[in-house]
């Protein structure tokens, strides 16, 4: 017996970090470690060896190296060790070939394969994140205790059951924005996004206008132009409320408060048959859709606006509450940014003199509220009521016209609830239902010497929709639904006399009201393999003013090459039933309002457009080349007669194509820097529906835009900066037609013998000159600690550093005579201070 205990006690095995310890006993060594780190190493060592022998076989097993640096005196660090990898079919049992990969922090790190063995060399370290992954399975983290006691690798993953995981392009231009080339979506992670130059408030529609393909031709980041189709022409929503409004300010600033926004889905290409009614792009901004956690607040401030939110949990966290708000400084503070807006938005309408110069004062205010209650009785059922109210009100004194020296009054209000619950019936089958209520006024006060002319457009809707969905199998989904709409739209135009002329009578001029069912059955199928995605939709509309039903097909297809390479086509029709009729403005100040209507036999006809899309992607190594080429279509365009809405003019359509690529490279060289090169060509042609079939090029469509950016984010310090330049807008637009009409006319009414004096639109370019403008950004965060349960950011942000002058379109005067242009010029020199404290 006593033989036999000695026996086992020679042959005792101890864990690393006690073997250790015991050498330190017996020879009163010392060894120097972070208990934190090697306290994780479980691999057993014999105690019976010298402590040579213990150092060769730990330092072979693991990837640690022990040093003497003095008598009796040994350190413990890690270092780079040489790993041998084996994948394995977890169902098949059978290795997996290459190619497949390890991503340290989701970059690929490099393999050897040498003999049938595949090895790579790593550092363990606890705050990076080491992946496995090959096509075709789902990617396995690889523990940091793992990789501490295992030097050989034995991974079994599981078979990818779905291809979108597969495919998402991380960090497409830089991180929280991805790309899923299986249905053409680009998705904005808010939370995740980096700064953005020119913005440090994580402006939205800034944030849209850094993707390629999408612009803001006139510097305004609510217009936005996705691939050369008109802003009201692109879808955009809420949490699922339609907004009808480009932005505070004329499109300037976003309506939106982007701190209770989660997720931005961008489609430039088609996108899911559930949702219709625009012939372009869309846009879906939604908010937070999970209970939290743990509540937050924050309040913070710039040069435009103050802003706070809240989120907190409700009901032991079965529901949860988010607000927001945001609301512009009392008319007084005047900002150096507010002041570029004011030049920009202003210039060569009714308060500016001929040198462009800005006459009088503008009083603008604005201010948008958000509400959201998420609620999760059950693992089964969701349910989530959204809310949001934004308005805006501008006043100003008329300098130039018949109304010289009165006061004009401009604003708008556009808010509207949703409600939705969700359901899952079974592991298989879900379903959804929604209910939405819109409402959209804009009004215009324009007081004359005789009187005040009163305009007004309002919108409303109604919107119920129900969707069943098959999402949970291997190799498709399947979505039915049906989409209900029940919309009015009024156009009230009048003049009321001061009760010297008529008796205080008031003349309507049109008063014009509308209203439209829309009853829209829809179908989606998605088959999907490892390498192969294809989409199958199908929208069908009948449009209750036409007595009409309108079929949209929709297809999309992605096709993986290998894991660096994907193709990648859409095509679809689309129909749109209500929109903003070009030319048709209320007011006399001579801003870019276009008003909204229904389609109706006296009002136009329904925009049909179609939408092609090819193209390709690589991603290795990275780097992030993207290429697509489109064609779009857009018929029966309504346009209004005159420029300003009267009692006499008509309505008439017009065709448009638009086609042009887009060209994208990205390189992320490390962590924390990102560099982007962006090219986009795009051209387009107008057809009047007239007795000539009189052809023009649209007045936004700039046929080259190049822009150069890199993002730098490292510990509390993010950077920014972004050059753009593009080809100068149309000059020989529609506008500048009518206005030569005009002006001819009125040349030929001039008595006989009286001089004329030289034609001035001899002198109009096809393109007015090239633009290009220098945007940065910088911040700092102080991060929430233990110590410190709130955190606080500083940021500036600089528009055009250099104050260049960009012509963006000429607007013609030729009363009082002699005929003179008064230049319109995109956003100046605009900096902005920011603060955010949260808690």
């Amino acid at each position: 017996m006593c033989i036999g205990v000695g026996v086992l006690s020679a042959q005792q095995k101890l864990p690393f970090l006690k073997a250790v310890q015991q050498y330190e006993k017996e020879l009163d060594a010392s060894f120097s470690y972070d208990p934190a780190v090697f306290g994780h190493i479980q691999k057993e060592f014999s105690s019976n060896k010298s402590l040579a022998e213990f150092i060769t076989e730990a330092q072979a097993q693991l990837p640690v190296r022990i040093e003497r640096v003095g008598e009796n005196y040994y350190t413990l660090v890690l270092v780079e060790s040489t790993y041998e990898l084996t994948l394995t079919d977890s169902l098949a049992s059978t290795p997996i070939n290459p190619p497949f990969f390890v991503l340290i922090n989701s970059n690929p790190t490099d393999i050897q394969l040498e003999n049938d063995k595949a090895t790579f060399t790593y550092k363990p370290n606890r705050s990076e994140t080491v992946i496995a992954y090959a096509p075709g399975y789902e990617k396995k983290i690889l523990p940091f205790e793992y990789l501490l006691n295992h030097k050989t690798l034995d991974i079994s993953l599981m078979t990818q059951t779905y291809l979108l995981n597969d495919v998402m392009i991380e960090d497409f231009i830089t991180k929280g924005i991805n790309m899923d080339p299986s249905n053409q979506k680009i998705s904005i992670k808010v939370k995740d996004l980096p700064l953005l130059p020119g913005e440090t408030d994580g402006d939205i529609f800034a944030s849209l206008a850094a993707l390629p393909g999408i612009t803001t031709p006139d510097g305004r980041p609510g217009n936005l132009f996705i691939r050369g189709t008109a802003p009201d022409q692109s879808l955009i929503l809420f949490d699922n409320i339609p907004m009808y409004h480009r932005g505070h300010y004329f499109g300037t600033i976003s309506p939106y408060n982007q701190k209770i926004v989660n997720e931005v889905e961008v489609f430039r290409s088609g996108y899911h048959p559930r949702v219709g009614g625009r012939v372009g792009g869309a846009v879906f901004i939604n908010t937070e859709d999970n209970i939290d956690n743990e509540s937050s607040y924050g309040f913070g401030a710039n040069t435009l606006y103050a802003l706070g939110y809240a989120k907190t949990t409700l009901t032991n966290k079965k529901a949860s509450l988010v607000l927001g708000a945001r609301h512009s400084y009392p008319t007084a503070v005047r900002s150096p940014k507010l002041n570029a807006i004011t030049e920009s938005v202003f210039a060569a309408t009714g308060i500016s003199d001929d040198e462009g110069n800005i006459g009088t004062d503008v009083d603008v205010t604005f201010q948008d509220y958000h509400a959201k209650l998420i609620a999760m009785p059950n693992d089964k059922n969701k349910i989530t009521v959204s809310g949001i109210y934004s308005s805006s009100d501008l006043s100003y004194k008329l300098i130039m016209g018949a109304a010289l020296n009165q006061i004009e009054g401009i604003n708008f209000e556009n808010y509207g609830v949703n409600t939705e619950w969700k359901c899952e019936i079974n592991p298989n089958w879900s379903t959804s239902i929604i209910n939405t209520l819109g409402n959209y006024t804009y009004s215009s006060g324009s007081p004359t010497p005789m009187g005040e002319t009163k305009g007004e457009n309002t919108i409303k809707d109604y919107n119920a929709r129900f969707e069943l969905s098959n999402s949970n199998q291997p190799s498709h989904d399947l979505q039915l639904g049906v989409d209900y709409k029940l919309q009015s739209s009024q156009l009230k135009y009048n003049n009321t006399t001061d009760g010297i002329i008529n008796n205080s009578a008031e003349t309507v001029f049109r008063d014009d009201k509308y209203q439209a069912h829309t009853i829209s059955p829809f179908a989606n199928f998605s088959w999907f393999t490892q390498q192969f995605s294809l989409q199958l939709g199908l929208r069908g509309s009948f449009y209750s003013p036409k007595q009409a039903f309108y079929l949209s097909p929709r297809v999309q297809g992605n096709y993986t090459v290998n894991p660096w390479l994907n193709i990648k086509a859409s095509a679809g029709r689309y129909h749109q039933f209500l929109s903003q009729v070009r030319n048709l403005q209320i007011g006399v100040g001579g801003f870019d309002n276009a008003m909204w209507q229904l389609a109706t036999n006296e009002q136009g006809n329904v925009i049909s457009g179609s939408q092609y899309m090819a193209g390709f992607m690589i991603n290795q190594d990275q780097w992030l080349f993207d290429t697509e080429v489109f064609y779009k279509t857009a018929n029966n365009v309504t346009y209004y007669e005159n420029l300003f809405l009267d009692n006499t003019s008509e309505y008439f359509t017009a065709d448009n194509i638009l086609y042009g690529i887009d060209t994208y490279v990205r390189k992320s060289f490390n962590e924390a820097t990102t560099a982007w090169v962006g090219y986009s060509y795009g051209d387009s042609k107008i057809t009047l529906d007239t007795t000539n079939q009189t052809t023009y090029k649209s007045k936004y469509v700039q046929p080259h835009v190049v822009y150069v950016g890199s993002a730098f984010q490292k510990d509390r310090w993010k950077l920014s900066g972004v050059w753009k330049y593009g080809s100068g807008l149309n000059a020989q637009s529609l506008e500048i037609a009518y206005a030569q009409v005009i002006y001819e006319r009125a040349q030929a009414n001039r008595p006989p013998g009286a001089p004329r004096a030289p034609d001035p639109f001899a002198e109009v370019p096809e393109r007015y000159p090239n633009v290009h403008s220098l945007d940065l950004s910088a911040s700092y965060k102080i991060p929430f600690t233990n110590e410190r349960p709130w955190s606080a950011s500083f940021g500036l942000s600089v528009i055009n550093v250099f104050d260049t002058k960009n012509l963006i379109d000429r607007a013609f005067r030729g009363n009082p005579p002699p005929p003179k242009w008064v230049d319109r010029n995109a956003l100046g020199f605009a900096p902005n201070l920011m603060v955010m404290i949260e808690w």
